[in-house]
C-alpha cells in the first residue's frame, strides 16, 4: 500500500497555511461538493482510535487522511511503468530511512 509519509502531509499542510490569505481562482470550488457517493468502512474500536491518533497528529481529518489514502491508491494504479517504478523506488527509499532509525 502506497502512504502519504508525515513528512509529505506537514509539508502540505505548511503549503495551504502559507497561501491560506491568497484569494481562489476563480473555477476553485469547495472540496467534496461533487462527491455524492459515501462509503461505510467498518473498525474495530481500536483500529479507529489509532486512526484517529494518527490523523490528529497531523492535524487533519481522519476522513480526509482515509481519503487521500484512497485516492493516492486509485491514481497509483493508473500510473505508467515508468512512474511505478520510480514511485516503487520511492516508496522503497523511505522504508530504509525508517529501518534505519
Amino acid at each position: 500500500m502506497t502512504e502519504i509519509s508525515d513528512q509529505d502531509l506537514h509539508g502540505y499542510r505548511e503549503q495551504a497555511e502559507a497561501t491560506r490569505d491568497e484569494p481562489l481562482s476563480s473555477s476553485a470550488t469547495r472540496p467534496g461538493w461533487q462527491r455524492a457517493k459515501v462509503l461505510s468502512v467498518r473498525l474495530s474500536a481500536e483500529e479507529f482510535e489509532e486512526l484517529t491518533r494518527y490523523a490528529s497528529a497531523l492535524e487533519v481529518p481522519a476522513s480526509g487522511l482515509v481519503r487521500g489514502w484512497i485516492l493516492e491508491q486509485l491514481r497509483a494504479g493508473a500510473d505508467s511503468p515508468v512512474n511505478t517504478i520510480e514511485r516503487i523506488s520511492h516508496e522503497l527509499e523511505q522504508l530504509r530511512r525508517q529501518l534505519a532509525v
